[in-house]
């Protein structure tokens, strides 16, 4: 019986760590993901803008916003999201 338990244990606990692993991984592979697209986002707008455009990505930019939250991303990338929302809410009030 002891061996038996000393086998479960010894399959087990590398599993249960590469699980958790993995899991972190994909996390952070999000996070990471959502950060990316939020700066390509608001660059585009950006660009858009200084091209006589209007911005269109207000939504996306929201989007993976709340992904990169859920990914416990940090304080970096929420100033600069409420930085394009200040700069999104002055363009639509120039756009009306």
């Amino acid at each position: 019986m002891q061996n038996e338990i000393i086998a479960v244990l010894t399959v087990l606990i590398p599993s249960l760590t590469t699980i958790i692993t993995n899991m972190e991984t994909k996390k952070e592979n999000r996070m990471h993901n959502a950060k990316q697209s939020i700066f390509q986002l608001i660059l585009e707008d950006h660009v858009r803008v200084s091209e006589g455009k209007l911005p269109e990505n207000y939504q996306e930019v929201c989007k993976e916003y709340d992904i990169y939250t859920k990914n416990d991303g940090n304080s970096y990338v929420k100033t600069k999201v409420e930085d394009y929302n200040k700069w999104y809410e002055k363009i639509k009030k120039v756009g009306k």
